[in-house]
C-alpha cells in the first residue's frame, strides 16, 4: 500500500504557495500583513487590561466560592 498524501508538516509548508488564482494570493498576503500591522499596536494596552479583568473575575470567583 503506497501512501499518496505528503506528511502533515510538508503539506502546510506548500499550503500558502497553492493559490489557484495569484491576485488572490497577492490580497490575501496583503491583508494577513495589515491585520497583523493594526493588532501589534493595541497589544501593550489590551495585554495588560485582559490581565487585570482575568486577575479580578478569578478573585471575584474565589470571594463568591468562599
Amino acid at each position: 500500500m503506497e501512501h499518496r498524501h505528503p506528511p502533515p508538516d510538508q503539506a502546510l509548508a506548500e499550503h500558502p504557495l497553492a493559490y489557484s488564482d495569484p491576485e488572490l494570493r497577492a490580497y490575501a498576503d496583503e491583508q494577513a500583513e495589515d491585520i497583523l500591522d493594526t493588532v501589534v499596536h493595541y497589544m501593550p494596552v489590551v495585554l495588560p487590561c485582559m490581565g487585570a479583568l482575568l486577575i479580578f473575575m478569578l478573585a471575584f470567583i474565589a470571594v463568591y466560592m468562599a
